[in-house]
């Protein structure tokens, strides 16, 4: 275990498997104490017996600003302080456009693009005091169209144009803002709509949660522009 995190405290959102579990298990193995936030208490609770260090378990619908504040104030009342926020839960549901819903649009834009707005701005006055980090765990989807994925390619569009406008109106106060852009990972999000073969040629949790891990022990005279990630060889082709 290194030690560059120690005394630092991480909220993670969708914490509780795939890519946040991973990054969460990242950060705890430099020191880093963990809020772990989701929907699911029982997936928290695994990911926090994943953990070496010092962590808490909160339910918390991202959708919902209430939701947001409560856990917020939860984790600092637990850790008294925020340093780095990652913005990883999200949902993927591929549909047509025609067949994309207002029900359907609605609840992926305010899952993965709301809910990074509300979290990183319930957290901002507090990473102003710790100059802390965000980072946002978007998607290629969010550089590039994709075939009935409108809804989705649209949040994290989103979720690239927020992180950037972040970045540059967090720079003089000293916060730093990152968006990672990967590929198809082998999550759960991924198993209604893939097979086993294509899932094994994915990448696996643990290259985006280094990557993150990275991004937030690098120099902190360093500024990193959306990181694209993508597959060495599409999962997909034939």
């Amino acid at each position: 275990m290194s030690d560059r995190l120690v005394g630092r405290v991480a909220f993670v959102t969708g914490a509780g498997s795939g890519i946040g579990a991973a990054i969460a298990r990242s950060l705890s193995s430099d020191g880093a104490n963990l809020v772990l936030l989701g929907r699911r208490r029982a997936t928290l609770d695994e990911t926090a017996r994943q953990l070496g260090g010092a962590s808490v378990s909160i339910e918390c619908d991202v959708r919902s600003s209430e939701s947001v504040d409560r856990a917020l104030r939860q984790g600092l009342d637990r850790f008294e302080r925020i340093d780095m926020l990652v913005n990883n839960a999200g949902i993927f549901g591929p549909e047509p456009f025609e067949e994309t819903t207002p029900d359907i649009w609605d609840d992926v834009i305010t899952t993965n693009l709301s809910g990074a707005y509300l979290w990183s701005h319930a957290a901002w006055p507090h990473l102003r005091e710790t100059q802390g980090q965000i980072v946002n765990v978007s998607s290629i989807a969010g550089t590039r169209g994709f075939r009935g994925c409108s809804a989705y390619c649209a949040s994290k569009f989103g979720l690239n144009g927020l992180s950037e406008v972040l970045a540059l109106e967090g720079e003089p106060l000293g916060i730093r803002v990152f968006s990672v852009c990967p590929g198809s990972v082998d999550t759960p999000l991924w198993h209604p709509h893939s097979t086993e073969p294509e899932r094994d040629r994915m990448m696996d949790v643990e290259t985006i949660a280094s990557l993150v891990l990275w991004l937030v022990t690098s120099d902190r005279g360093v500024a990193v522009q959306p990181v694209v990630i993508t597959n060495f060889r599409d999962p997909f082709e034939r």
